[in-house]
């Protein structure tokens, strides 16, 4: 019988807790095998047949990160398929020297006619995924100056919860604890501010082309907790999908808690 989570390998184990595998629990250890970051073999309490018993039926869940990389390579064989020169064609594109580049929180991408991406900046996962995904699917509509929440984009039925927690609410305590250095960081990239708001302060970013989010904040009153949300023009289902937005926010949090770090530490934004 196949062994899929951590608590069904716990029940094959002595449960003792003893932290003899540096780990505080017996369940502790199991979620670390099954994540692919200890063994059987760590747990002192195993014997040989036991392991060798158990080790055909663990199945590995993978990590984000290698979902994401078989994800990517599904993406980069449709660019195969589909071809450069008919996306940008559809999207107005130049190609130059067998790449086209896509403008990104004010800097550019290069992507290949195998899908690969290059640019000045960091690469990964959170951009290049976005990214290709808007080459494949995108109409190349124009925004038209209609925000919506995120519930209200195409396919976002039980994605809401997600995004609010993990996207706007961390946002929102780092707009808290470092307003003028979050701001400054959006204006780094680009970001247009926009006055005619009910917000105290807004921006308005471009992650890729056509799929522009505005950022609002409210700060904390007496009275009153701060506010954060985020808006999506009402196009955003013609020029990308939910899955790309809601990556594209983790994304934004994430190199937003980097840029703090270092400015932290002296660097230069």
């Amino acid at each position: 019988m196949l062994i899929k989570n951590p608590l069904e390998l716990y029940n094959h184990l002595e449960q003792s807790n003893c932290r003899r595998c540096l780990l505080p629990s017996c369940m502790a250890f199991s979620v670390a095998v099954i994540q692919g970051q200890k063994k059987l073999s760590d747990c002192p309490l195993l014997s040989t047949e036991k392991i060798n018993e158990l080790s055909g039926d663990i199945v590995q869940k993978k990590s984000m990160k290698e979902e994401q990389d078989v994800y990517l390579a599904s993406l980069q064989e449709e660019i195969v398929r589909q071809g450069l020169d008919e996306i940008a064609c559809r999207l107005g594109l130049s190609l130059n020297q067998e790449a086209v580049g896509i403008q990104c929180l004010g800097k550019y991408f290069l992507i290949d006619e195998q899908g690969r991406m290059t640019s000045e900046c960091h690469c990964n996962n959170w951009v290049h995924i976005p990214i290709i995904h808007y080459l494949l699917q995108s109409k190349g509509q124009h925004p038209v100056g209609n925000w919506i929440a995120f519930p209200a984009i195409e396919g976002a039925g039980g994605k809401e919860q997600f995004f609010a927690h993990r996207c706007e609410e961390a946002m929102r305590r780092l707009a808290d604890e470092h307003t003028e250095l979050f701001f400054e960081i959006l204006d780094l990239f680009e970001a247009e501010e926009i006055e005619a708001t009910e917000a105290d302060r807004a921006r308005v970013l471009y992650p890729l082309p056509g799929v522009p989010f505005l950022i609002n904040y409210w700060a904390p009153e007496e009275d009153f907790p701060s506010k954060l949300n985020i808006l999506f023009d009402s196009t955003v289902s013609e020029n990308s999908n939910v899955e790309s937005v809601y990556m594209l926010g983790r994304g934004l949090v994430e190199m937003f808690q980097q840029l703090i770090i270092r400015h932290s530490q002296g660097q230069q934004l």
